[in-house]
């Protein structure tokens, strides 16, 4: 009984946290950043990916004792190969296709974005706002193209490569760098029994089942190689294990070997292309909620419109706030997420800068570190031929009305149609019949009559009987 009671008393505090933690939190911007590569590769453009090796790690290490040897290795790696062994089950093979197609994404780590309780909502897509980003900044020169290039060439793979041939390498492949490396797996299953109660007879009766686990390491091993002088310029690695468990009182069976290992190596792929290629980052920030009485309601309809990703939208608003209020620090930081999520990173640092000046708070801090680190990264982008947009807060003068004015929501059910005068009198032309319940836009009041804005960039009248005003 103590045991179920700390139970339920564990599960009242867990759903309170995530209750008041979902209520109290205020509209979030949520945008992909792209970020720098720890290694910034300056002037390559082209690169070839070779078939990564599969096999363990400290035979890899043995290999590689002089730039002679590594440039031997790359071209009997070419002359070996065996297109009859290209479905062969290989995993270095496989992950460097995997390594391939990752580096061709012009958008690598853009996903949808959970959405709801718990992020148990259907989703919606994920977007950049940053323009002149992407992210398949070199041209990969694929194994089938290398080989045709070695075939042409005549070059032998009998003996050691001299110094000239290694000085000619990164002109004949037409590349300035070469990604190599290995991939070294392991898996085990291990038997076990598991306990079960049952009920026979109106007795609880303990019994056992037998069980299965299935685990799997994957580690991959990079280098990156530089073809005209055959130094190694960069290398990485990473490491994924998994585990499955099945009884046999359950449904379904265990994951083959080869799916838990294809899984890993997904899941290390992104790793491996981070380090020397750049790559698209959530950034999901809350935004000051502004409670002056004055800007309030202007303030949440701004918070709504950056959430939905109308910056521009957004923007205007807040700054028609910061125009009257130059020092709320809530104004200046909204103005600097403004800034920040479409790449204005200089921008957003001053405006940060001046929220923290004005008060010292832990969000302002580290909103400057975080913009101050997205200066860095744009400064080393630029040097990969990757130049981020500067964003120009543009709206139309009827966009600008639009976003400011208070609508009207026509009253009734929906099912009704109310009517729209063309002037405000009852016995001018009626030029639409709306429904009720829906908002519209107002341009001006007249006496007892709206101006409203209705779709297809049409006007008319509505007597104030007939519509509710709305902020």
């Amino acid at each position: 009984m103590k045991k179920s009671l700390q139970g339920i008393l564990l599960l009242v505090i867990f759903f309170n946290m995530v209750f008041f933690s979902n209520t109290f939190a205020y509209k979030k911007v949520k945008t992909f950043i792209i970020k720098a590569p720890e290694k910034v590769m300056i002037g390559v453009k082209r690169i070839a990916i070779l078939d990564f090796k599969t096999e363990g790690a400290n035979e890899a290490d043995k290999r590689i004792n002089s730039k002679e040897k590594l440039i031997y290795q790359i071209f009997s790696d070419l002359k070996d190969y065996d297109k009859s062994s290209a479905n062969n089950l290989d995993y270095g093979r496989r992950f460097s296709d995997m390594l391939i197609s990752d580096l061709l994404k012009s958008d690598r780590g853009i996903t949808d974005i959970s959405t709801g309780f718990l992020g148990l909502g259907k989703g919606k897509e994920g977007k950049s706002l940053l323009g002149g980003t992407y992210t398949n900044v070199y041209e990969v020169l694929e194994r089938t193209q290398l080989m045709q290039i070695i075939e042409e060439k005549k070059l032998s793979a009998s003996g050691m490569i001299s110094d000239d041939q290694t000085i000619e390498l990164g002109g004949m492949l037409g590349v300035q760098a070469i990604v190599m490396g290995d991939v070294y797996y392991s898996h085990k299953d291990t038997d076990y029994k598991q306990s079960r109660e049952k009920k026979k007879d109106g007795k609880k009766i303990k019994y056992k089942v037998n069980c299965q686990k299935r685990e799997i390491k994957v580690n991959v091993r990079a280098r990156i190689v530089n073809s005209e002088t055959g130094q190694i310029i960069g290398s990485t690695e990473a490491s994924k294990s998994l585990s499955k468990n099945k009884c046999d009182d359950s449904w379904g069976s265990l994951p083959s070997v080869d799916e838990m290992i294809n899984e890993g190596l997904k899941e290390l792929v992104p790793k491996i292309a981070n380090y020397f290629s750049p790559h698209f980052e959530l950034q999901s920030n809350e935004l000051e909620k502004i409670t002056i009485k004055q800007f309030k309601k202007k303030a949440d309809k701004a918070a709504k419109l950056a959430e939905d990703l109308e910056i521009d939208e957004a923007y205007y608003i807040y700054n028609s706030i910061y125009e009257k209020d130059a020092y709320n620090p809530k104004v200046l930081y909204n103005l600097g997420l403004m800034n920040e999520v479409v790449g204005n990173f200089e921008n957003a640092k001053e405006f940060y800068e001046m929220a923290l000046q004005l008060k010292d708070k832990k969000k302002y801090k580290k909103a400057v570190k975080r913009v101050a680190k997205n200066v860095q990264f744009s400064d080393a982008l630029a040097q990969m031929g990757i130049e981020i947009a500067k964003h120009e807060f543009a709206l139309s003068e009827d966009k600008k009305t639009e976003i400011t004015a208070k609508k009207v929501e026509i009253k009734g059910k929906r099912d009704q149609r109310i009517k729209i005068y063309a002037q405000p009198d009852k016995s001018s032309e009626v030029v639409a019949r709306v429904p009720g319940g829906v908002k519209f836009s107002i341009l001006k009041r007249q006496g007892d009559w709206f101006e409203i804005k209705l779709m297809g960039g049409k006007q008319g009248y509505v007597h104030k009987d007939k519509a509710l005003v709305k902020d």
